[in-house]
Parts: structure tokens; sequence; C-alpha cells
């Protein structure tokens, strides 16, 4: 099975990126996702050159046309071991840390991420200085055509292990694709 990463916006999936631009006019917003005053997610008519900044307005080191143009690609074969799954991934942050977490719907709560391996201690990498990643992750989860995996920036440069960390803060959903 393969998959193409696609960046995390309104149009390619409900799920929000966690990152924002500096807006004067926007109004904090206190709830799941929310941000500070000052602070509001990018919208296809904002600049490229736009810096990037957490929910609390700190610099997330990179500009909204440099995360909109990141891509990347996912292989996913069936092993003895369990699930392989290898990715390869270009347009990241320099130097930046990620993770690696399966994404699923669930009745009640909603999106769940789970770490690719299970455990999140073998679901992150770091990206190289020209913002390029791979990375080799036996799953024991099974892995079926419609999964959906997603590429978090980690803004604060740690692993958060089995937790996905504190979206729009220290978490930041880059990239999703669609196992199929």
């Amino acid at each position: 099975m393969t998959a193409t990463f696609v960046p995390v916006t309104p149009a390619t999936t409900s799920q929000p990126s966690g990152i924002f631009v500096h807006d004067a006019s926007a109004q904090a917003d206190p709830g799941d996702g929310g941000h500070d005053w000052g602070l509001r997610p990018p919208t296809d008519n904002d600049s490229d050159a736009a810096p990037l900044y957490n929910a609390h307005g700190e610099a997330l080191k990179s500009v909204l046309g440099t995360w909109r143009t990141a891509d990347g690609n996912a292989t996913v074969d069936t092993t003895p071991q369990g699930t392989r799954v290898r990715v390869a991934f270009r347009g990241l942050v320099p130097n930046g840390r990620y993770s690696l977490f399966l994404r699923q719907l669930a009745p009640r709560t909603g999106a769940v991420f789970t770490p690719l391996d299970l455990t999140g201690e073998q679901n992150s990498f770091s990206s190289d200085p020209q913002g390029r990643g791979d990375a080799l992750v036996i799953s024991p989860l099974q892995i079926v055509p419609g999964t959906q995996l997603v590429l978090v920036y980690h803004s604060d440069g740690m692993d958060h292990q089995s937790s996905l960390g504190n979206p729009g803060v220290n978490a930041h959903a880059q990239l999703i694709a669609l196992i199929h």
C-alpha cells in the first residue's frame, strides 16, 4: 500500500494544523485548538512569506509558504514482525522534531491519535538541515486502506512518546496521508 502526504489545511482535512499567523484584528479563541489575541489560523489568502506561530505567539521557525509546500510519501508492507511503514519527506522545518501518528475517528470523542509504533518509542525522527526526513517504523498495528497517517511537528523539539503533545502549542499537524 502507498500514500502521498499533503499539507493539513481546511481543504484537505478537518484536522486543525495548530499553526497561526499574526493578525491584529483577531480575537482570542479559548476553546480546543484555540489561540491568543492577535493570532488566527492561516487562510489561502495569506502571503507565503507570513511567519508561523504557535497558539501563544511563539515563532515556529517556518513561513507559511514552506509549510504549505512540504510533502512526502509512505509505503506500507505487512511483514512477520508487523506492519513496516517507510516514509520520506521534504520541505519540513529544518532540524525539526517530528512524530508519526495514526488518526482515527471515534464516535464520541472525535479524532484519536495513536503513535504509529503504538508506544511512541520509535515513531519520531528529526529532519535534516535542508528539511528532509526519512523514517522506518515497524508497527504492531494492522494498517488497512483508509487509515490516515499524520506527521506532527514538535515545536518544542521534544518527543512526547505516546502523547501527541499540546495541539497548537508544541504539536502541529503538518502533513496527512490516506493509505490506499
